[in-house]
């Protein structure tokens, strides 16, 4: 069986562009949450005005087919590139399930 993966994704947005990425980030989220193999999507806001993404997929080739295939990356580079301070910064992760339901993602 396929061991899940988590992916959390940091970008930072121009001063003053995070609700500008976010609005972007309203639109796409619900078609990601489609995509086969997607278990979790959610978009974090720190106080700096950075955004976490932590994603979580069935496989770590689910994951990498979201990169290559998914409808809204070609959305994302064309309405966010302008916005940011620079590229993602990318984090791929095998959970450690500890605790119970509590201790994973």
């Amino acid at each position: 069986m396929p061991q899940p993966d988590v992916t959390v994704v940091r970008v930072v947005p121009q001063p003053g562009r995070t609700e500008a990425v976010l609005a972007v980030m309203r639109e796409v989220v619900p078609i990601i949450h489609e995509e086969d193999g997607n278990l979790l999507y959610t978009v974090n806001v720190e106080a700096n005005g950075d955004i976490w993404f932590v994603e979580k997929w069935a496989s770590r080739e689910h994951a990498d087919r979201h990169g290559r295939e998914s409808s809204v990356i070609p959305i994302l580079v064309e309405r966010t590139t302008h916005l940011m301070q620079g590229p993602p910064e990318i984090h791929s992760l095998v959970p450690v399930p500890i605790g119970g339901a509590k201790g994973a993602l």
